[in-house]
Parts: C-alpha cells; sequence; structure tokens
C-alpha cells in the first residue's frame, strides 16, 4: 500500500532525491525508514527551532541516524521566537514558515523532485477541526492531501506526505517494530498550543459521542477533496474568463463579468486573487469574502481594507485587488509626464498615446455630431497656432462645454467625470495659452467650440498606437 501511495498519490520516481523533514519524533523517522528502504535518494534535513531544552540533542540524534543510514544530512537554525513576536505570529505559524523556508531551500540545492513530511491521519483530522472552528469552506474542508504545491515556498517542487493514511497508533507500532528510537516532543502536551487542546481535549470529547469520530472526518475529507477538485475545474474557466491582467501585487478583475457570476462564484474568485498574491496569508475566510462580495455590488470611489494587507477599488469596469504598496498600472490612460509643445501633426505623448493635429475648414460640418470622446473641433482661431498639452495645476479652473458663464475648479470636474484620482495629476490638457482648451476623452473648453462664425477648426485626435 505504501509503495502504491508513494509513486501513485504522491507521484515520486525512486531514481530521483527527495527532501524528507525529519524532526527525530515518530512520524518524521517512519517516513525516513519507509523512503530508505523503498531504496530513494533521500536527503534528510532537520529543522532546530530551539524552542525547547533538548532541541540540540534531537539534532545531533537526527544527524547520526543519517549517518548511519549513509544519508546526506542538512540542518539549520533560527530564532522562532523573534519571528513570531515581530510579525505578530503564533509560535506555531512562525515555526512552519521557517520550517518549509529551510525544506525548500535545501530541495532546490539538492534538485530533489519533492519535499517529503510525516503528517498522518491524526494531524489531518486536527488540521480539517481546526479550519471547522474557523469557519473555513471547502478549501479548509478538505484537509491536506498526498500531494500539493505551496507557492508561497516553490511553486515548482511539491510537498509531499506519504503517511497521510496511517494512524498515529499505527505508526508508533511502526517505530518499535523496526527497533526505530524516535525523540517525543514534550511541547506536545502543552495544551497553550491550540492544536493541542484539539487532540488532547475536545477529540476525546467528540469521540464520547462517537467513537468512529476521527475516521468519520477522514471519510469526509477524501469525499470533500473530489468535490473540491470539481469546484476548481469551474473556478478556473471562470477565472479566464474574469481576468483581465496582473502584475506584482496587483490583480485586475472584469467588474462587469463577476457581478454575472454567482455569489458563491464571485466568493472563490476573489479568494483566488487573494491568494495569488498573498500565497502564505490564510484569513480569506466566509466574513473577509461576503464584504468583497458586497463591496463589488456598490464600489463607488472607495477603497476596502480586504485582508492580507490587500484591499479593493473598481476603476470602470477593473475591479483591483492590490497589496498597498503596488505601483498600479498607468497604461490604459493617457499620461503627461512634462508639458509638451505641439508642433506638426504628430505629438508623442509617451507610452504610446499620440496626439494628432490637422487644419480644416469650418464648412466640415462634422464637428456638430461628434460621438468620439477622443477626438475634438476647436475654433483655430480662437485658440491660436501654439497648443501645448500639460498636467494640472493646483487649484486650476476650466469651463466645460455647456457652461455659459463662470467656470468650474478642475478638481471638481474631475470628480464629476469620474476620472479615477490616480489619474488625474498627469491627464493630458490641451491648452491655448494658460487656458484649458480640452479635456481629452471628457469635454472641450467652451469659449474654444466652433461656431456658425469660425473660420478655421482645429481637428485634436488622442490615440493610443
Amino acid at each position: 500500500m505504501l509503495e502504491e501511495i508513494l509513486r501513485g498519490a504522491c507521484g515520486l520516481t525512486p531514481s530521483l532525491p527527495v527532501v524528507a523533514g525529519v524532526s527525530g519524533g515518530p512520524d518524521s523517522l517512519c517516513l525516513l525508514h519507509i523512503l530508505h528502504t523503498a531504496g530513494y535518494p533521500v536527503i534528510v534535513a532537520h529543522f532546530n527551532h530551539k524552542l525547547r531544552p533538548e532541541a540540540d540533542q534531537e539534532a545531533a540524534d537526527v544527524a547520526r541516524q543519517a549517518h548511519d543510514l549513509g544519508l546526506p544530512f542538512v540542518t539549520d537554525a533560527a530564532d522562532v521566537r523573534s519571528l513570531a513576536q515581530e510579525h505578530s505570529l503564533s509560535l506555531e505559524e512562525a515555526a512552519r514558515l521557517l520550517r518549509y523556508r529551510f525544506l525548500f531551500s535545501t530541495a532546490r540545492q539538492y534538485h530533489a523532485q519533492a519535499v517529503a513530511v510525516g503528517h498522518t491521519a491524526d494531524d489531518q483530522v486536527e488540521t480539517v477541526l481546526m479550519h471547522f472552528l474557523r469557519g473555513a469552506g471547502l478549501a479548509g474542508l478538505k484537509g491536506m492531501q498526498y500531494r500539493s504545491f505551496l507557492p508561497a515556498f516553490d511553486a515548482e517542487i511539491p510537498l509531499v506526505r506519504p503517511l497521510l493514511a496511517l494512524w498515529r497508533t499505527e505508526i508508533e507500532a511502526y517505530c518499535r517494530e523496526h527497533a526505530l528510537t524516535p525523540h517525543y516532543d514534550s511541547s506536545n502536551a502543552d495544551q497553550t498550543y491550540f492544536r493541542n487542546r484539539l487532540r488532547h481535549a475536545l477529540i476525546p470529547e467528540l469521540e464520547q459521542y462517537n467513537p468512529t469520530f476521527k475516521q468519520v472526518v477522514l471519510r469526509m475529507t477524501e469525499a470533500l477533496q473530489g468535490d473540491y477538485m470539481l469546484l476548481q475545474e469551474v473556478i478556473q474557466a471562470a477565472w479566464k474568463e474574469v481576468l483581465l491582467s496582473e502584475g506584482p501585487g496587483w490583480v485586475a478583475l472584469d467588474r462587469e463579468k463577476l457581478l454575472r457570476q454567482s455569489i458563491a462564484l464571485r466568493r472563490n474568485l476573489l479568494r483566488q486573487a487573494g491568494q495569488r498574491l498573498r500565497p502564505n496569508h490564510r484569513d480569506f475566510g466566509f466574513a473577509v469574502l461576503e464584504r468583497g462580495v458586497a463591496f463589488l455590488e456598490n464600489p463607488g470611489n472607495r477603497r476596502l481594507d480586504f485582508a492580507g494587507g490587500l484591499y479593493l477599488f473598481a476603476e470602470g469596469r477593473q475591479m483591483y485587488v492590490a497589496t498597498y504598496e503596488a505601483d498600479l498600472p498607468f497604461a490604459q490612460w493617457p499620461q503627461i509626464q512634462a508639458p509638451v509643445e505641439v508642433q506638426g501633426e504628430r505629438c508623442d505623448l509617451g507610452e504610446g498615446w499620440v496626439l494628432s493635429v490637422e487644419q480644416g475648414q469650418s464648412d466640415d460640418k462634422v464637428w456638430k455630431d461628434n460621438p468620439d470622446v477622443w477626438s475634438a473641433w476647436l475654433d483655430a482661431d480662437l485658440t491660436g497656432d501654439r497648443l501645448t498639452v500639460r498636467g494640472r495645476r493646483e487649484g486650476e479652473r476650466f469651463q466645460p462645454l455647456g457652461m455659459t458663464e463662470g467656470t468650474l475648479k478642475l478638481s471638481d470636474f474631475f470628480v464629476n467625470v469620474k476620472l479615477p484620482r490616480r489619474a488625474r495629476a498627469k491627464w493630458p490638457l490641451v491648452c491655448a495659452g494658460e487656458e484649458i482648451a480640452w479635456i481629452p476623452g471628457y469635454r472641450i473648453g467652451h469659449r474654444f467650440r466652433v461656431t456658425m462664425q469660425t473660420r478655421r477648426v482645429w481637428k485634436l485626435s488622442l490615440r493610443k498606437l
């Protein structure tokens, strides 16, 4: 059975090296013995958390066992408590983070096909119960798998768990049968740890109601894993439909297409966006996703704190999921970096945006019914022959077409037309002297409109090549 799991469920090839995470406890010693007996080239990797007085002795014992088997031994240590305090993590979370960094770094160093760890059926039950108590959905209740990827540590090397079908009692019996002498972690009895309270208090209590409670949970996870795989196929198909673009620290989704999905799919698509940006963050729970779904329907000009240092905000059809430090793209908008004088028939504004200029006659009546917001006709005698393109100035005012008297603060105009806030400072303004003659994409200046008295016109057009 174990050989089938190693090759089948775990997908291991006997001729390629495997990094085995060995703490010295019964689970990891059993794992090491099974892999070595099956003929796999094993690299023994031990991470010393420096949390217990006996930690150094355990590291020395694992090194001796590796030497006795003639296997390479790699070790590292770190101050787990300091990391936990610095990043407001629990000791368990900090230890996991440092341990997996070390294991996957070792796997890279030795060109290993996988990292193997000794998670058992008991660990599976405890993990699922922890997720249930935290309000996880299907992604948490399906539990751990024999083979999975942890992109936060390595997107190409899998993590495998060959012992996932074995109970702790079976593993201890295996150790006795093969004369293995494991260490027993004294902290496993410390009920200040959440997992230990489940193990020693809650699960025995639940077994009073159903003596086969652990077996029932294990069967449930196996069923839910199949359901989860089916759901993932649906999610990935929808993801391809709603994803517009992504970059370092941000994902842009099509808000209109998102709103056409079912509520359940919207939750899962938001979770996927969050997990692509924060793969090591575990708190994309139901309440967080519900807030995100509600925000999708009415984002306004607000930003919504999401989870894991991410936020949501909308710009037109685009719904961004982004980190606060992300440098979001401006490619979809024209942006002017420095004032430019319009000379000739073309004016390059940068990033592929080009302003075209033609002179025409006033009898060309196309200007009367112009549906294109990226083109404009201006009275050339009123603008003069020298046009410039620049960004906005502090306190600047504008008289949009149709406003026959007075002017409007440019900042208020941008708010009224819902121009995204971050695009406003460098939005190109076509000016005649100091006065704004045209705001591309929105409105011409009222004074520069073409009338029946106009003799010469400028035809302007802004395009992205």
